[in-house]
């Protein structure tokens, strides 16, 4: 059975002293003072629906793009999730269930319109904890979750009273109010490309992959490419032409300078040498008896 609000509210403990006590309770096994009882702390009235309870965001997630180091969430902060991203999100609330109650953590229908999706998962009787949630942007766009607000939402049912006690023997992260440390056993490192080994490939399959904004990262690429090709071709190139023209002629009137200088200092040269010669030969007719 399902319980409704009616039900959710006599049996959720909401005297916030009585609450903290309660902590030892599951802690210390005492189900005679548990009961039926479920702990939910800090505890909002206006968190309960018709038969649900909303979760809000807590002080701690981790983002699975970069899953070892925790983020630490203050009041009025928030978490940015961007498009098909991933994010482990600890509850504000520390529960607290039962022998005979199991919880199921489900999408609110605000977020499922916002393209995002929470994994559906269940909180055993006997379970006592803040809850550690994941939540997925499906959409093209980022989206933000601020500390203390609204992101899913669970129900409780009533069983039959369980003979097994769930204990941090079987369960290490029982009674966890933080995210603590988290065993991978099937993801990988990533490795980073470096700039110079990129590829136009490498940029085509990111774009079949993720879409939308990596599309226009890479038109910005082929844009930018056209734009400089084009001033290149229009300002830079006629400008390198004329230069170079330029410095054709200077080089060339300056070999021609050289040129002529050279062959006036041989036409002299060689004059000097004709007017010496002749007066040489006058000397001798000049000189006979």
């Amino acid at each position: 059975m399902i319980l409704s609000d009616k039900d959710l509210r006599n049996q959720i403990i909401q005297d916030p002293q009585v609450a903290k006590q309660a902590k030892d309770w599951w802690k210390n096994g005492e189900w005679d003072k548990i009961e039926n009882k479920i702990l939910i702390d800090p505890f909002k009235t206006l968190a309960i629906g018709t038969c649900t309870y909303d979760l809000s965001v807590g002080e701690e997630y981790r983002s699975l793009r970069d899953p070892r180091t925790p983020k630490q969430l203050k009041e009025g902060e928030s978490i940015r999730v961007g498009p098909s991203e991933s994010v482990l999100i600890l509850s504000e609330e520390y529960i607290g269930l039962p022998k005979n109650v199991l919880a199921m953590i489900i999408p609110r229908a605000r977020w499922i319109f916002e393209g995002t999706s929470i994994c559906t998962s269940r909180v055993d009787p006997t379970w006592y904890g803040k809850l550690l949630i994941g939540f997925t942007n499906l959409a093209k766009n980022p989206v933000e979750l601020y500390r203390q607000e609204a992101f899913c939402t669970c129900y409780f049912m009533e069983t039959s009273e369980t003979e097994t006690v769930l204990t941090k023997d079987k369960v290490h992260f029982l009674g966890r109010t933080n995210i603590g440390r988290i065993d991978f056993s099937h993801a990988t490192e990533q490795k980073l490309l470096s700039v110079e080994k990129v590829t136009q490939d490498d940029i085509e399959k990111v774009v079949d992959l993720y879409g939308w904004p990596w599309d226009v990262v890479r038109g910005m690429f082929v844009l930018t490419l056209k734009e400089i090709t084009e001033y290149v071709e229009k300002e830079i190139a006629p400008a390198i032409v004329e230069d170079a023209t330029s410095a054709a002629v200077a080089r060339a009137f300056e070999n021609q300078q050289k040129w002529i200088r050279n062959l006036i200092i041989g036409v002299l040269t060689i004059g000097a040498g004709l007017v010496g010669l002749v007066g040489y030969l006058v000397y001798l007719v000049l000189s006979r008896p």
